[in-house]
């Protein structure tokens, strides 16, 4: 038998196999041996008899190993006999329950003929003949179930993969069209009304025309007379009943009686022979090995006139009459038939959305009311099954009725957008999300969380109980939330089923309502967002579990793929109705568009714009503005301020141009004092220990603390320039800054492009983090942010803070600056040489040349490496001396210069750090240089250190 398009997926299930029995234990060796090993050390050792006794536990052991190994063997073997009994039965029960899925498809894609006598109502699933699927029987058939593991030499193993393969008692279905000879007189006949039944179940009264051919035997003459009691009067024509009496040639589709296998056409697809109650064979079938046997289907004449006069009776309360729906309509011929019917324009509803979208199954206008019959609706349809036509119609109809005061429609499309590009100029149209913008279109969905609340709102300050309410005075327009591919939104943003979800369940009241398209329902749309849509539509689909998801039919798989627009509409359960949808005309649609109406309110705030000037800002009472936030869940744009004493030190992270200075000018523009830390090493260095010495000096103070803001720009690039030991000091004086800082009024602000070394240290110090722009969202997510915030696209002054979307302010180009606090001791002097000097230097004759004109014409120039000199040595205040020499030199007089640099300042020129820290034996850091320039150094005899820049050297 083969699979028919209604399955589910395959699936797999694996055979469960007996576990590999477990090793046998060998014979303990070394187990037994050592006891006699222990009886032969202590025999020597102690000479004693009872070393006998260990040499009997040699035996002892092996043995009790032995029966051990065997007594856990067993028990493990009795776990893994029961665990295997019962994977098999899981393993069964699985397979039972994927087999009653596959009959209840199939049986659900051809109801037998037996249970179509049995029921009281019959809804139509298909349009022509060639559609319907028949049931031949029920036999054995491979089940489409994918069986892995197992053993080919295990019995169990076999036998659970043949039951597992085997469908059992499972409907045979015939190919489509049905073309089926029965053979075997009068057992046939019975078999072949069956079909016939199933037929006329099937296929519209409005699309078909049964032909009944008998001879003139009396018996084949009543065997087929109830056929023309039959309601189907429509177009195509199926031959049924004997083969001698019917009209040759025989129709596309049939169902009839031979004699004999030589009288069977060659153009039947299915032949069976019906030879007794018990023996009924297929011995011809297109998909299927023959031949085999089925269990059959027999109906009497009783049941068959019984089953016309139901049909004829259901036809008539249904006040059928004959007429074809047309292939094509458009919306210009529906508006003008509703004037026809209503005598002039229409009336809509007051307390509904009604609108006309097509031409019904009788001839009707076809009109849907989105509150009566709602609130909410589900379209499937697979591609090309005019699915965009229909909600383009639909809203374009609901728009001529009511104006923007009562409806309006925000439009989503997840396959570009252009189907709906004709409906963005009316006037009820608050808007358009599309995929070609993600960040937007999240934005924008998520707002209507927010939409929901607001909502709430405004029914709660006006005490009603829903919209329709009257003490709203029509102060809440009805909101038609239309997607087109509901499914590919999902996929892109999955955390707004729960939106939608909850918009279902309390719609109706808040006059919200969902309009979700989507090719393929099965497993998008979950049963929670299903059970409040009443309202069902489906266009072709490619199977008929699809279709029976939506409207409990699989007709809408029947549709032939040349009939697009062609509806099935099911309302709250009842049998689906045809519907040809009409065709809105693009251009005409757009040629009588108005404007969009300023008053209306969208569901959602624009996004925020690129360029915020601080000036637009509201000031705070109290903080610092650092721009506006985005908070689309809440649809609120407010400021987003800063306040220094309650949220501390703040890091600000992106990359190159995305930003981070300006937020610094920002902050620095409204601070009333700011240290503003420079990018060179002696700028930095100097201002970092000023700024921790302010912080000293005022957790000793009893005065009140100004606020003081310190800004760092590219504070990870500032401090790799430092080398390995003054990075380590300054990494240490900006954690002191960080602790100790806020509680005295200082806060650091720094921004850096990565959060990498050495600044992860200080990184968890910042309480506060502003992601601006990253490139790579890697380094996003090493920076700490989350990672569905990261946007490559953002324009520079965009990020993310405290979860939301955050835009800076911008400051005017010639703010004016803010007074900085000014160093507090001078680490850089630039003056003259003093008369009396210690020269340590690398060069000396580089130095003579250089301080040649410097040096005071009386000076007294010593060189430290004549030791015979430089130990009788006396300063003496009327005669200046400068004593010169290398660092090897003075370490090698190292106690005389010990002496005298207690009196005498020292000048370090071009000296190495570690040639500084052996001199003076220091552990305290000099000052460091900037990069390119030698290193200068003073040490006064007060043990104070400074850069020294001669003024001679300073100024040339």
């Amino acid at each position: 038998m083969r699979r028919h398009d209604s399955f589910l997926a395959d699936e797999v299930i694996v055979v469960p196999r007996p576990a590999d029995p477990p090793p046998k234990p060998p014979f303990p060796i070394i187990g037994a041996l050592a006891p006699l090993g222990v009886a032969v050390v202590v025999w020597f050792v102690l000479h004693s008899p009872l070393a006998l006794i260990f040499a009997l536990l040699s035996p002892v052991m092996a043995v009790a190993t032995l029966l051990d190994g065997r007594f856990n063997g067993r028990r493990a073997k009795r776990r893994s006999d029961a665990e295997l009994v019962r994977r098999k039965r899981a393993f069964a029960e699985r397979v039972d329950a994927f087999h009653a899925r596959e009959i209840s498809t199939l049986r659900q894609c051809a109801p037998s003929a037996r249970s179509i006598l049995d029921r009281t109502a019959n809804p139509f699933t298909a349009t022509v003949a060639g559609q319907a699927v028949v049931c031949l029987g029920t036999g054995s058939a491979r089940s489409s179930i994918r069986v892995e593991g197992g053993t080919d030499d295990d019995d169990d193993s076999r036998r659970l993969r043949s039951a597992a393969l085997l469908l059992t008692d499972a409907p045979v279905l015939a190919a489509s069209p049905a073309r089926i000879v029965v053979g075997a007189p009068p057992l046939a006949h019975a078999i072949a009304r069956g079909y016939a039944v199933q037929l006329a179940a099937a296929v519209s009264p409005d699309a078909v025309t049964f032909l009944a051919g008998s001879t003139m035997r009396t018996q084949d003459s009543r065997a087929w007379a109830w056929v023309h009691s039959l309601p189907h009067s429509g177009g195509e024509e199926v031959s049924l009943g004997s083969l001698d009496g019917a009209r040759q040639p025989l129709c596309a589709t049939f169902i009839v009686v031979a004699d004999s296998v030589e009288a069977v056409p060659a153009e039947a697809n299915v032949v069976i022979a019906a030879d007794s109650v018990a023996d009924v064979t297929v011995l011809r079938h297109p998909t299927l090995s023959t031949p085999f046997q089925i269990g059959g289907e027999f109906v009497s004449v009783i049941e068959v006139e019984d089953f016309s006069r139901r049909l004829n009776r259901q036809s008539a309360a249904a006040g059928r009459v004959l007429f074809e729906l047309p292939s094509r309509v458009t919306s210009a011929e529906v508006e003008a038939r509703v004037y026809e019917e209503d005598g002039g324009a229409p009336r809509p509803s007051a307390s509904g959305l009604s609108a006309a979208i097509g031409i019904g199954e009788h001839g009707e206008v076809f009109s849907l009311d989105l509150v009566e019959q709602g609130p909410h609706a589900v379209v499937a349809g697979t591609t090309g099954s005019g699915k965009s036509e229909l909600l383009v119609t639909w809203v374009a109809a609901l728009a001529q009725a009511y104006a923007a005061a009562a409806f309006t429609v925000l439009l989503v499309d997840f396959k570009g957008g252009a189907a709906f590009d004709p409906l963005t100029g009316l006037e009820q149209c608050v808007g358009l999300i599309t995929d070609l913008d993600p960040g937007g279109a999240e934005r924008a969905l998520s707002s209507l969380r927010a939409e929901v609340r607001w909502r709430e709102g405004v029914l709660r300050d006006a005490s009603a109980r829903d919209i329709s309410d009257e003490r709203l005075g029509g102060r809440l327009p009805r909101l038609v939330i239309v997607v087109d591919e509901f499914a590919a939104m999902l996929s892109e943003f999955p955390q707004l089923h729960d939106v939608f979800a909850d918009i279902a369940a309390r719609g109706r009241s808040l006059g919200m309502h969902l309009v979700l398209c989507t090719q393929r329902p099965s497993g998008v749309v979950k049963d929670s967002l299903l059970a409040n849509c009443e309202l069902r539509l489906s266009l072709r689909v490619n199977n008929a579990a699809d279709s029976t998801a939506i409207i409990g039919s699989p007709a809408a798989s029947m549709l032939s793929p040349g009939q697009r627009g062609r509806c099935l509409i099911s309302v709250g359960g009842r049998s689906p109705v045809a519907v040809q949808v009409a065709y809105t005309d693009a251009a005409a649609l757009v040629d009588g568009r108005t404007a969009t109406g300023s008053g209306i309110r969208a569901p959602w705030l624009p996004a925020l714009p690129h360029r915020i000037m601080l000036d637009d800002l509201p000031r705070p009472y109290s903080g610092l503005a650092l721009g506006l936030l985005d908070l689309p869940d809440e649809q609120r744009q407010p400021l987003a301020c800063y306040d220094l004493t309650e949220q501390g030190p703040l890091l600000i992270l992106g990359s190159s141009r995305s930003g981070k200075s300006t937020l610094l000018s920002t902050i620095a523009h409204q601070a009333s004092a700011v240290v503003a830390v420079g990018a060179g090493i002696e700028q930095m260095w100097d201002t970092v220990r000023d700024v921790v010495d302010l912080c000293r000096e005022r957790q000793v103070g009893d005065d009140p603390c100004s606020p003081v803001v310190v800004l760092i720009d590219d504070l990870d690039s500032a401090l790799r320039r430092f080398d390995a030991e003054y990075q380590s000091v300054l990494v240490s004086d900006l954690a002191a800054i960080l602790r100790d800082g806020p509680a005295c009024g200082i806060t650091l602000i720094a921004s850096a492009q990565r959060l990498a070394a050495p600044l992860t240290g200080l990184a968890p110090l910042f309480p506060e983090r502003i992601h601006l722009r990253f490139a790579s969202r890697q380094e996003y997510i090493v920076a700490e942010g989350a990672s569905s915030d990261h946007d490559p696209r953002l324009p520079p002054g965009a990020g993310h803070w405290r979860g939301a979307r955050l835009q800076v302010a911008l400051v005017p180009t010639l703010a004016p600056t803010r007074t900085a606090v000014s160093s507090r001791h001078v680490r850089t002097h630039r003056r003259s040489m003093p008369p009396d000097l210690l020269v340590v230097t690398s060069r000396p004759a580089h130095f003579f040349e250089r301080q040649c004109d410097a040096m005071p014409h009386a000076v007294t120039l010593i060189d430290a490496g004549d030791r015979a000199v430089l130990s009788a040595f006396a300063p003496t205040d009327d005669m200046p001396v400068w004593i010169v020499g290398t660092p090897d030199a003075w370490i090698a007089a190292w106690s005389t210069f010990a002496s005298l640099r207690s009196r005498v300042p020292v000048y370090f020129d071009g000296c190495s750090l570690s040639d500084f820290r052996s001199l003076t034996r220091r552990r305290e850091l000099p000052p460091p240089v900037d990069h390119g320039r030698p290193a200068r150094w003073l040490l006064t005899p007060d043990d104070t250190v400074t850069r020294f820049e001669p003024a001679e050297v300073s100024g040339r």
